[in-house]
């Protein structure tokens, strides 16, 4: 499966999250390959080696046509980028792989610091949600300094995903759980 993860900037926190789904899947045993908006694009045989492949599209030379080849996309968004950026060229470019993959899931995370959403920033996510056909908001990610996931464990998460040595917060292994459902049930 390929996964392609994308946001509204170069922004370093989309890499980490690729990265972070990338290390949960190997170590669940499948064989990925990463690519990082340093990679250009790989070769359909170089893909076809890999059990997965994870791509952080931002600065992708070849971001659109990753996208139409994804069978999840995952949006990373800000709440304070839907507000100072124009974010319509990222719904264009999710849109535009919609069209040429309808089969795809589109799958929105929030990313933002420990300082809870305002109310405005909730209704700014939704309505950029809804902007997506069949899209869905899974989970909101909690941002620390530098863009990298603080936390280590939720005190929501269930006991049975819950481990000493977690390799990733909860959030991210929550997120994985939501990219790779259909391939986890087949276990």
């Amino acid at each position: 499966m390929i996964v392609a993860l994308t946001g509204m900037s170069d922004d370093p926190a989309a890499s980490d999250l690729a990265e972070q789904l990338a290390l949960l899947r190997a170590s669940a045993g499948s064989k990925v390959l990463l690519l990082s908006r340093q990679h250009g694009p790989a070769q359909a045989d170089l893909r076809q080696s890999y059990d997965d492949v994870v791509i952080d599209t931002a600065g992708n030379v070849d971001g659109e046509a990753v996208l139409a080849a994804a069978g999840v996309i995952v949006v990373l968004i800000q709440p304070a980028e839907l507000e100072t950026h124009d974010h319509g060229a990222l719904l264009a470019r999710v849109r535009h792989a919609q069209e040429a993959n309808p089969q795809a899931q589109v799958l929105v995370a929030i990313g933002h610091t420990a300082q809870a959403l305002t109310p405005h920033e909730v209704g700014c996510v939704l309505v950029f949600v809804a902007q997506i056909a069949s899209a869905r908001l899974v989970d909101t990610l909690v941002l620390g300094a530098g863009g990298a996931y603080r936390t280590r464990h939720s005190t929501l998460e269930l006991d049975d995903f819950k481990c000493e040595n977690a390799l990733c917060a909860s959030e991210v292994r929550h997120l994985y759980r939501q990219v790779f459902q259909p391939a986890l049930q087949a276990h």
